[in-house]
Protein backbone atom coordinates (compact mmCIF):
# COMPACT_ATOMS: atom_id res chain seq x y z
CA UNK A 1 0.00 0.00 0.00
CA UNK A 2 1.45 3.53 -0.93
CA UNK A 3 0.75 6.12 2.09
CA UNK A 4 0.68 9.38 1.49
CA UNK A 5 1.20 12.05 3.28
CA UNK A 6 -0.52 15.34 3.37
CA UNK A 7 0.73 18.91 4.36
CA UNK A 8 -0.81 20.85 6.62
CA UNK A 9 -2.39 24.32 5.30
CA UNK A 10 -0.13 25.59 8.38
CA UNK A 11 3.12 24.76 6.81
CA UNK A 12 2.19 25.94 3.69
CA UNK A 13 1.31 29.06 4.67
CA UNK A 14 4.49 29.22 6.87
CA UNK A 15 6.79 28.09 3.84
CA UNK A 16 4.98 30.47 1.12
CA UNK A 17 5.45 33.57 4.16
CA UNK A 18 9.41 32.46 4.23
CA UNK A 19 9.41 33.13 0.58
CA UNK A 20 7.64 36.09 0.09
CA UNK A 21 10.01 37.30 3.11
CA UNK A 22 13.75 35.79 1.49
CA UNK A 23 11.91 37.66 -2.00
CA UNK A 24 11.52 40.70 -0.21
CA UNK A 25 15.37 40.43 1.61
CA UNK A 26 16.99 40.35 -1.77
CA UNK A 27 15.01 43.05 -3.68
CA UNK A 28 15.95 45.55 -0.72
CA UNK A 29 19.28 44.39 -0.67
CA UNK A 30 20.04 44.63 -4.47
CA UNK A 31 18.56 48.55 -4.06
CA UNK A 32 20.86 48.96 -0.94
CA UNK A 33 23.92 47.48 -3.46
CA UNK A 34 22.97 49.52 -6.23
CA UNK A 35 22.89 53.00 -4.35
CA UNK A 36 25.75 52.03 -2.54
CA UNK A 37 27.72 51.04 -6.37
CA UNK A 38 26.15 54.97 -6.86
CA UNK A 39 27.93 56.47 -4.05
CA UNK A 40 31.42 54.89 -4.79
CA UNK A 41 31.26 55.62 -8.32
CA UNK A 42 30.99 59.41 -7.26
CA UNK A 43 33.50 59.34 -4.55
CA UNK A 44 35.79 57.71 -7.13
CA UNK A 45 35.35 60.52 -9.13
CA UNK A 46 35.84 62.43 -6.12
CA UNK A 47 39.18 60.85 -5.57
CA UNK A 48 39.93 61.46 -9.64
CA UNK A 49 39.62 64.96 -8.89
CA UNK A 50 41.78 65.49 -5.74
CA UNK A 51 44.39 63.46 -7.22
CA UNK A 52 44.85 65.40 -10.41
CA UNK A 53 44.87 68.59 -8.16
CA UNK A 54 47.08 67.10 -6.41
CA UNK A 55 49.55 66.35 -9.18
CA UNK A 56 49.55 69.56 -10.52
CA UNK A 57 50.27 71.09 -7.01
CA UNK A 58 53.15 68.90 -6.44
CA UNK A 59 54.01 69.52 -10.27
CA UNK A 60 54.10 73.33 -9.12
CA UNK A 61 56.18 72.78 -6.29
CA UNK A 62 58.64 70.86 -7.93
CA UNK A 63 59.05 73.44 -10.92
CA UNK A 64 60.14 76.24 -8.24
CA UNK A 65 57.92 78.37 -10.08
CA UNK A 66 56.38 79.29 -6.88
CA UNK A 67 56.10 82.90 -7.51
CA UNK A 68 53.46 82.13 -10.73
CA UNK A 69 51.34 80.02 -8.84
CA UNK A 70 50.97 82.37 -6.23
CA UNK A 71 50.03 84.84 -8.27
CA UNK A 72 47.59 82.79 -10.11
CA UNK A 73 45.65 81.76 -6.90
CA UNK A 74 45.41 85.61 -5.58
CA UNK A 75 43.89 85.99 -9.19
CA UNK A 76 41.96 82.91 -9.38
CA UNK A 77 40.66 82.57 -5.74
CA UNK A 78 40.96 85.92 -4.02
CA UNK A 79 40.45 88.27 -6.94
CA UNK A 80 43.68 90.09 -6.78
CA UNK A 81 45.01 91.94 -9.59
CA UNK A 82 49.11 93.09 -10.24
CA UNK A 83 49.49 96.86 -10.36
CA UNK A 84 48.94 98.41 -13.60
CA UNK A 85 46.57 95.10 -14.77
CA UNK A 86 43.17 96.02 -16.59
CA UNK A 87 40.16 93.40 -15.55
CA UNK A 88 36.95 93.82 -17.71
CA UNK A 89 33.80 92.76 -15.64
CA UNK A 90 31.30 91.38 -18.13
CA UNK A 91 28.16 92.70 -17.05
CA UNK A 92 25.57 91.10 -19.01
CA UNK A 93 25.91 87.68 -17.85
CA UNK A 94 24.03 89.43 -14.28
Amino acid sequence: MHRTRKVSVAAKLALLLVSVWAAFTIVSLQLKIMAKEKEMSELQQQIDAQELENRQIQDVLNSGDDAEYIARIARDKLGYITPGQKVFVDSSSK
